[in-house]
């Protein structure tokens, strides 16, 4: 230990006989076009929280506050980690699709309504492929280990 260095002699490309392809020319979008673009999607995202605001009850909007910031805190998580923890969050993951099987089944088993029922049963759904996916890729990553 250390593993001897390795020498890497890289061949010289071969002379380009072609001449370059001249570059596209791309229309440049006005800065009003933009803005104009952005500022809508602005209006419509503040339209609909007023409108959720106004008219949903209170026990919905703290739901849906703890929603907002979890989504927030979970894309800083995964956008911010290294690649080489990518895995093991992986697993983070797979634990916490768990304990979304476990509440959409609760649900399902007291769906007054077929609304909650069809949501509950797509929960389900889709959290045991992420927990079977989550418990595959844990497993590829625990063989890396042996020997």
């Amino acid at each position: 230990w250390p593993p001897p260095k390795v020498e890497v002699s890289a061949a010289a490309p071969p002379p380009s006989t072609e001449e370059p392809l001249p570059a596209a020319e791309v229309p440049e979008e006005s800065l009003v076009k933009k803005w104009l673009g952005k500022g809508s999607i602005l209006a419509v995202t503040l339209a609909a929280i007023v409108g959720i605001g106004g008219y949903a009850p209170e026990s919905f909007l703290t739901h849906f506050t703890v929603f907002v910031l979890a989504c927030f805190i979970g894309w800083q998580v995964v956008w911010n980690v290294t690649a080489s923890l990518h895995t093991p969050l992986m697993s983070v993951t797979n634990a916490i699709s768990g304990i979304i099987v476990i509440g959409a089944i609760l649900h399902l088993v007291q769906a007054g309504n077929a609304g909650v029922g069809i949501m509950s049963f797509a929960a389900v759904l889709i959290a045991t492929i992420n927990v079977a996916g989550g418990f595959r890729v844990t497993h590829r990553m625990l063989k890396m280990f042996r020997k």
